[in-house]
């Protein structure tokens, strides 16, 4: 039988980027002002997932397979912000010298970006009082910077895919790809209130 617990549909999402050397809210902690928020998202889009692995099937001689394996794990999730903002810039064109006003406007140069700019993101969905929350453990690049829409019956947007780098092995050979939290929101990492 089911648990109609472990089952969501989430009202709210934000995505959040810091600094590599961020530290990383504890359970339902809000986040600290290193993080900044991307702003409003394509709800109707979502947040996409998606994992590639390679694999190669082994045969023995007269066709018969022996064993497949599987190498080269790569994770990436794909969003896409509204908003021309400060979070949107620093993934889009890392290293540019915009500024940004409280009304909206912005200015400034927007230079070819550091292609290899490293930083820690954290994907937060809410309904009520709960909350989901997967932040990288280690760091995460933008593998894909995707097309930007402006026209004139919709919202603009841009499509940003990022790839999540796991951590190191620890000394069991376990890599870290995501400190993951669901339950509610400004809780403790133990759970208590």
């Amino acid at each position: 039988m089911g648990n109609a617990k472990n089952a969501n549909v989430w009202a709210y999402a934000d995505v959040y980027i810091a600094p590599v050397d961020a530290t990383i809210p504890e359970g339902g902690a809000d986040f600290s002002n290193e993080w900044e928020q991307v702003g409003l998202l394509d709800g109707e889009e979502g947040i996409t997932e998606a994992v590639e692995v390679e694999t190669e099937d082994l045969y023995a001689w007269g066709g018969v397979l022996v064993a497949t394996t599987h190498n080269n794990f790569k994770l990436t999730r794909t969003f896409l912000p509204f908003e021309d903002n400060k979070a949107v810039y620093d993934l889009i064109y890392p290293g540019h010298d915009v500024t940004f006003g409280d009304d909206g406007t912005f200015e400034g140069d927007v230079n070819l970006p550091d292609l290899q700019a490293k930083f820690k993101i954290a994907f937060e969905t809410r309904s009520g009082d709960t909350i989901k929350r997967t932040i990288s453990a280690n760091y995460a690049q933008v593998a894909e910077r995707g097309e930007a829409t402006e026209n004139a019956t919709e919202l603009a947007k841009r499509e940003i895919t990022v790839a999540i780098y796991p951590t190191d092995p620890d000394s069991d050979g376990k890599s870290v790809l995501f400190k993951t939290y669901k339950g509610k929101a400004g809780a403790p990492a133990d759970g208590t209130t």
